[in-house]
C-alpha cells in the first residue's frame, strides 16, 4: 500500500493508566497530488510566461549562478502562536521505477511518483484552514511566473478535472518553485511579473486540486527544468546539496499543541471542522481532559506530563510518563489523559507541562496554562451582581468592585497591585469574598 497525497491521521489515546491502540485505518491507494497531464499543462503555462518575461528583460537579466537557499515555506498567521503547526507527510519519490518508492534519506516516506514535499497542517487541519491559521510564504525571492485561484478548496478525494489554487515563482538563477493546494481567494493579489521577497505572503493553506486535506505541495525545478528535491541525503539522486538554509531533520519530532478541554475532541466527516472542546476555565471538581498533539512521533520518544498548582507545587492529578509501542513513526498522533480536579482545587493559574524526550532534538519542554476561575486580565471593574458558580478573578493590575455577591457564592479577587471595594459593594451573610494580592504578571 502507498501513502496518500494527504497523510492518514493516526491517533493513540491514554485514559489514566490504560494505553489504547491505534485507531483502525491505514494508508490508502495513492493518486498523485498533481496528475501528470495537469502537471504538464501547468508547467507549460509556467514556461510560456517565463519566456515572455525573459524577452522583456523582467527575469534572467544577469542570471545568478547559485541556486537559492530556501526558508521554510509555511508559518503561523499573525495572532496564532501554538508550539507547532505542521508535519511533513510526503517527500519526493527518488525511485523512477513503477510501484517503488524511495525518499532522500533512503526511507519510504513518500508515494510512487510524488514530485514534491507535502507539508500538512496539524492538529485539526480543517479548523486551521477555516481560521486561516497557517499561511504560505515565499521560500526565496523571485518573480511570479504563474498563479491560479478561484477553485474549490475543500476537496476530500481525488476526482477528474480538479484544479488547484497556487503560485509559481522563478528565482534569479532560473529555478522555479510551485506552491499548491491554496485556500480559494487567498492567493496574493500580486500578478504575473511582480517580484516577491523571501518570507512574503503568498496565500493560505487549503485543500484545492487533487487533495484530501489542507496541506502545501512544494515542488521545485532547476534552471534546466529538472526536478529538485530540496532535502540533501544519501539517496537524493536529483541534486548534490540541500536547497534549505537550515534543513530540518528527517524526523522533526515535536509537540504542536497542548490542550486542556472539557471532553475529548470530536472529528466529523471531511471537510467539516472538529469540535475541539478546548477549555481554559474550570471549577473545582470539574473533569478536565489533557491532550498532547505530536508531529513525527517515534517509538523511541518518551513524554512526561505534569500539572502544577498556582503555588508551583506539583499536583497529583497528573504526573506520568509514556513511551508508545507499535509502528516506529507516526506523522501525527495524539495522547490524552482524563482527570477530575479536586473539589478543593486552589483557584488561580495552573500549568500543564509536557517534557518530550526525542531521539532527534533531545528533551523539549512545553507548557500551557489553564485557570480555576477566570483568566488573567489587566483590570476588572465590577458593578451590578456577580453570577454564581466558579468565580475567580485574576488581574495583573487592580480590581475595582461595587458589585453585590449573591448569597451562597464565593468570590475570589486576586490583583497584583490592589483591590478597591467601592461604595455599593456588598457581601451578605452566606456569601464569601476572598482577597489576594498576588495577581498575575
Amino acid at each position: 500500500m502507498k501513502l496518500s497525497c494527504f497523510p492518514i491521521l493516526i491517533l493513540f489515546l491514554l485514559y489514566g493508566n490504560l494505553v489504547g491502540q491505534p485507531l483502525p485505518g491505514g494508508p490508502s491507494e495513492a493518486k498523485p497530488c498533481l496528475p501528470d497531464h495537469i502537471r504538464a499543462s501547468l508547467l507549460q503555462e509556467v514556461s510560456n510566461n517565463s519566456d515572455s518575461l525573459a524577452r522583456i528583460g523582467k527575469i534572467r537579466n544577469g542570471k545568478a549562478r547559485m541556486a537559492p537557499l530556501f526558508i521554510w515555506p509555511v508559518e503561523q498567521s499573525p495572532g496564532y502562536n501554538y508550539h507547532g503547526y505542521y508535519a511533513i507527510s510526503n517527500y519526493v519519490d527518488q525511485d523512477p521505477a513503477e510501484d517503488a518508492t524511495l525518499d532522500y534519506n533512503c526511507g519510504s516516506r513518500t508515494y510512487d511518483g510524488h514530485k514534491g514535499t507535502d507539508i500538512r497542517i496539524s492538529p485539526f487541519p480543517w479548523n486551521k484552514m477555516a481560521n486561516g491559521e497557517v499561511r504560505i510564504i515565499a521560500a526565496a525571492s523571485g518573480t511570479i511566473v504563474n498563479k491560479w485561484d478561484g477553485n474549490f478548496d475543500q476537496n476530500c478525494e481525488w476526482a477528474g478535472g480538479l484544479s488547484w489554487n497556487g503560485i509559481a515563482i522563478e528565482h534569479s538563477d532560473g529555478s522555479k518553485a510551485l506552491y499548491g493546494h491554496m485556500k480559494n481567494g487567498t492567493v496574493t493579489s500580486k500578478d504575473i511579473g511582480d517580484d516577491v521577497s523571501a518570507g512574503e505572503y503568498l496565500g493560505l493553506v487549503g485543500s484545492s486540486g487533487y487533495s484530501t486535506g489542507p496541506h502545501l505541495h512544494f515542488e521545485v525545478y532547476d534552471d534546466e527544468g529538472d526536478l529538485v528535491d530540496p532535502f540533501a541525503g544519501t539517496c537524493n539522486s536529483l541534486n548534490n546539496s540541500s536547497w534549505w538554509q537550515s534543513q530540518l531533520p528527517y524526523y522533526d519530532s515535536g509537540i504542536n499543541r497542548l490542550i486542556t478541554g472539557s471532553a475529548q475532541w470530536e472529528n466529523f466527516d471531511c471537510p467539516d471542522q472538529s469540535d475541539i472542546n478546548s477549555k481554559l476555565i474550570f471549577c473545582p471538581g470539574d473533569q478536565i481532559v489533557f491532550s498532547a498533539h505530536y508531529r513525527h512521533d517515534l517509538t523511541d520518544n518518551t513524554i512526561h506530563v505534569r500539572v502544577y498548582e498556582p503555588d508551583g507545587d506539583p499536583s497529583p492529578i497528573l504526573n506520568t510518563s509514556y513511551s508508545r509501542e507499535g509502528d516506529y513513526h507516526y506523522t501525527t498522533a495524539t495522547a490524552l489523559w482524563t482527570r477530575d480536579l479536586p473539589e478543593d482545587a486552589e483557584a488561580g493559574m495552573w500549568t500543564f507541562e509536557a517534557e518530550y524526550e526525542t531521539t532527534t532534538y533531545g528533551t523539549l519542554n512545553y507548557i500551557t496554562n489553564f485557570w480555576v476561575g477566570l483568566p488573567c486580565q489587566p483590570n476588572y471593574n465590577f458593578v451590578g451582581t456577580h453570577g454564581s458558580g466558579c468565580t475567580y478573578y485574576l488581574a495583573s493590575n487592580q480590581i475595582t468592585s461595587s458589585a453585590n455577591v449573591p448569597v451562597g457564592t464565593e468570590i475570589w479577587y486576586d490583583a497584583s497591585s490592589r483591590v478597591i471595594l467601592q461604595p455599593g459593594f456588598s457581601s451578605p451573610p452566606g456569601s464569601v469574598l476572598h482577597v489576594k494580592s498576588e495577581g498575575c504578571n
